[in-house]
This record gives C-alpha cells, structure tokens and sequence, in this order.
C-alpha cells in the first residue's frame, strides 16, 4: 500500500497521516524534505545579504577597506549557509533521536513531525526577517516573544534571552509535536508525552540563552592562540 505524501494535507489531518505512515510506503516525502531545506538556504541566505548577523562587519566598510569587507562578507555567506545546514540538522536529526529517546515512538515517524516543526521555524524567522527588512533595522530579541516586554521587569540578560527563545513558534512546535506523536497507539501516557515535549522546549532554550550571553567566540579563539 502506498500513500502519496502531501505537506499541507497531512497537516490537516494528523490521525490519517500517521495511520498511513505506520501501514503504507510514502511516496514524496522526501522531495518535500529537500524543498524544506532549499527554503532554509534561500531564507539563511537572504538574511545574510541584508545584513543580519553581519553587523561586525561594518567597520571595515566604514574604514574603506572594501576588498577586504568584500572577502569578509563573503566568507560570512558561507558560513551562514553552514550554520544554515546544521540548524536543520539538528532539528530533524537531533531533536527526533532525543525524542525517540523519551518517547519510544519510532525514529522515522518522529523525523516526518520533525518537517513541520522545521517549516514553522522557518516561517517565524521569515515574518521576523520582513518586518526587520520594512523597517529597515533589527533587534536583538524578537517581537514574537515576551522578551522586549519582559525587559520592563526583568535586568537579568540570561533570564531575558531564554524568554527571547520562547516564542510563538515554539507554542505552535509543541502544538504540533503533540497532536501528532500522541496519535501513535503503541502510546499509553499522553499526559507524560506533554510534558517530556515541553521540558524539551524549555532545555533548549536554557541552552540557547546560554549562548546568547556567553563569550563563547572569544573562548573559542582564545583556546586556538
């Protein structure tokens, strides 16, 4: 039996999608895989011409040094499409195992959520990235977060940074990592699959708030010297 994967129809119907995921052979999932990751490279790309995350860069622009600022931004390019990489990697390699682990649900069928997740990722950072590109300059935390408001109250850099991670992707991710996994019927304790799903959120992002204000690069360099 064969089921021709569809993106936005498996979203629409969870309960047929993972029927068909445990009794059929999907057809087209993996074009689908490839387009996702296409996106993400156009999208990491475009982010990195217009500026974002280059702003190191602007003083060899400033002092004239255009060939070097040239080399300096291309260079940047590439290394943003190799963070591009890993960035999805992680979250459909990495993520899936560290929920297979928790869960037992097979890897596989994880990997397939795990596409989702990664298209609202990106769409988040897409939003994000428009609206910076309107108005014609970015901050350090996103407005699909409590992060700017919760600056009013909270001075801590650490704290304000793991609430910049949670965001509205992030409630959606949970939404959706939910709905779908707990249709598996080998599954006994959905209330538990909640939980492990949410702490898994919050880990991660104590972990990327960990970067956010760690001299990480510097650490780095100095290590190499």
């Amino acid at each position: 039996m064969f089921y021709q994967y569809k993106f936005w129809d498996s979203v629409r119907r969870p309960q047929y999608f993972m029927d068909m995921v445990e009794k059929s052979e999907i057809r087209g999932y993996k074009l689908r895989v490839f387009i996702v990751f296409l996106l993400a490279m156009v999208l990491f790309a475009a982010r990195n011409s217009w500026g974002m995350g280059t702003e190191n860069l602007t003083a060899l622009f400033a002092g004239h040094l255009n060939d070097t600022y040239v080399v300096a931004r291309f260079l940047s390019l590439i290394g943003t499409i190799l963070w591009a990489i890993l960035y999805l990697a992680f979250h459909y390699y990495g993520v899936s195992y560290v929920l297979y682990i928790f869960t037992e649900i097979p890897y596989k069928w994880i990997r397939m959520i795990q596409l989702y997740v990664i298209a609202i990722l990106l769409a988040e950072k897409a939003i994000i990235f428009a609206v910076f590109y309107f108005v014609g300059y970015t901050t350090p935390l996103s407005f699909m977060s409590l992060a700017p408001m919760a600056t009013y109250v909270i001075d801590i850099d650490y704290i304000i940074y793991i609430i910049n991670q949670l965001t509205v992707a992030t409630a959606l991710t949970i939404v959706v990592q939910y709905i779908f996994l707990s249709k598996y019927e080998a599954l006994e304790n959905k209330k538990s699959l909640l939980v492990k799903i949410i702490l898994l959120q919050l880990f991660l992002a104590i972990l990327v708030g960990l970067y956010s204000v760690l001299p990480l690069k510097e650490w780095i360099m100095r290590g190499l010297s």
